[in-house]
């Protein structure tokens, strides 16, 4: 029983039963979903924009290895865009580089990333649109699609307005369309992101198989994305369930319920991946090469302190025999060598990798490198200027949510998962990713609630104009104030204060 009050404490909600006030539904509050396409079409319009006027053609090579001297171009955008277009043509899930390097005789077994990505691109090659661009269009519409998922998320949480608020933060905000249009993972991997917080405040709200199977089906889907979000599972899914007001029977139910979810979604790929290498493969062989390039004289001292480096990785044993997981068996020993050999230094490399990923240590260099992670100067720039803002009302966000007494964990676990993946790999903007639409819901709930209490107060002062008096003193609608809609300090999912 302690442990479950100190995990309702840090997670900001309540045990106590949370009484819910109804909202209209989508087809009665017209109004809402009006104003939300409103906002999506613009987010598709800006987001169309800037990769027409700013990305088209930047990446469109023709050669997987062109991408090492293409400025600008993620070299991971060549392995998602050929792998899709070579599994598109029946060749599996291979090594793009080997294959084109060798002239297509060389079909190595590859698992660079998990595969959910690379699967949705190439559903598109297998109906002709195979090109750079269309792939890149394809991130466009899945970046212009998880502003639609955030409205409705936070309608359905914190009602239409604040829904509306995030929607449209979530569709301007620079750190959000920056990843659209390159052909990364990282927009799917932010939609899923919002998906698995959504799901999660709903299960708290109405506990039941079914919410803890749509749980569990979404932590999954995230995990074949991007492999640090089976996160969640320990931050976040384990948590809510404690949170809950069921038994502890129920408890269990639910936690094997969203568990067994998750694993019949990651069990083809990781069942197909220990088939085919020469050494156990679960999610993708990428640890190997990032612990290797993260960890060397270049990453733990000078000016590339924090990040990473290829001059890391050295020469690496190539053999007909060997594969991928050969390579990632190497790798990972090299990097954990160095770190044993090297751990008085760590705490160090450490600091700086988490000032690299949140903006505070070598802010203008970190600008610079984000170029070759397909990221003009410009953009990055303007980004900035958004975030440092941003961070300051979602603090006021995180705030008013707790005084609600609904569970915060949700939108926070997306920044601690960051945190713990930069300590164990470097810090760089690009990989934030997993947090932005947090901090752009949290910052929306900030403008919600600042607004109410500036609302409240000029109605305060326009009271005290009429009648001379303090309306405030002992009015319980304006001294019990929480922010983000409520009034009375009780958890109250989709409850809006009346604007008219």
């Amino acid at each position: 029983m302690c442990v479950v009050r100190a995990v309702t404490v840090v997670a900001g909600g309540s045990r106590l039963s949370s009484p819910v006030v109804a909202i209209p539904s989508l087809n009665a509050d017209r109004r809402f979903v009006l104003r939300l396409l409103v906002v999506v079409a613009m987010a598709f319009a800006l987001r169309m924009a800037y990769f027409w006027f700013s990305r088209k053609g930047v990446c469109d090579f023709t050669y997987p290895l062109d991408y090492f001297y293409s400025p600008g171009c993620p070299g991971d955008s060549s392995v998602y865009h050929h792998g899709a277009n070579l599994l598109a043509d029946g060749l599996g899930f291979i090594v793009p580089t080997d294959y084109f390097a060798s002239g297509g005789t060389t079909l190595k077994a590859g698992a660079d990333h998990p595969p959910l990505f690379t699967l949705l691109l190439a559903a598109f090659s297998w109906i002709g649109l195979d090109s750079w661009s269309w792939h890149a269009i394809v991130t466009v519409l899945i970046g212009t699609a998880t502003v639609a998922v955030t409205g409705l998320f936070v309608r359905d949480i914190f009602g239409s307005r604040a829904g509306l608020i995030a929607a449209a933060l979530v569709g301007v905000y620079p750190f959000m369309w920056l990843n659209d249009g390159l052909v990364l993972s990282e927009g799917l991997s932010i939609q899923l992101v919002v998906w698995v917080t959504w799901l999660a405040h709903r299960f708290w709200r109405a506990p039941g198989w079914r919410p803890a199977l749509g749980l569990g089906v979404a932590c999954g889907a995230g995990m074949l994305t991007r492999a640090e979000a089976g996160l969640f599972l320990p931050l976040v899914v384990l948590p809510i369930i404690l949170m809950t007001q069921a038994s502890w029977r129920q408890r269990f139910v639910h936690a094997l319920t969203v568990g067994v979810a998750a694993i019949v979604v990651v069990a083809p790929w990781v069942g197909h991946n220990l088939t085919r290498f020469n050494h156990p493969t679960t999610l993708s062989t990428g640890f190997g090469i990032t612990l290797a390039n993260t960890n060397c004289d270049d990453t733990y001292y000078g000016g590339g302190l924090g990040y990473w480096s290829f001059r890391c990785i050295g020469e690496v044993p190539r053999g007909p025999a060997l594969d991928q997981s050969d390579d990632e068996k190497f790798l990972r020993q090299k990097g954990r060598d160095y770190i044993a050999s090297h751990k008085a230094r760590l705490p160090v490399v450490v600091l700086a990798r988490q000032g690299r990923v949140w903006n505070v240590f070598r802010v203008g260099q970190n600008v610079t490198f984000d170029v070759g992670e397909g990221r003009p100067q410009w953009a990055t720039g303007l980004g900035l200027a958004t975030y440092y803002p941003f961070m300051v009302l979602a603090a006021v966000g995180a705030a008013a949510v707790r005084r609600r007494r609904i569970p915060v964990l949700p939108l926070l676990a997306p920044l601690a998962i960051v945190a713990i993946s930069a300590s164990l790999a470097f810090g760089q903007a690009r990989y934030r990713t997993t947090a932005e639409a947090s901090i752009a819901i949290l910052a929306a709930l900030g403008v919600e609630s600042l607004w109410d209490r500036l609302r409240r107060w000029g109605a305060d002062r326009e009271g005290d104009r009429d009648t001379g008096r303090d309306t405030g003193r002992g009015s319980a609608g304006v001294t019990g104030s929480n922010g983000i809609g409520d009034v009375d300090g009780v958890a109250r999912p989709g409850a809006e204060v009346p604007t008219g």
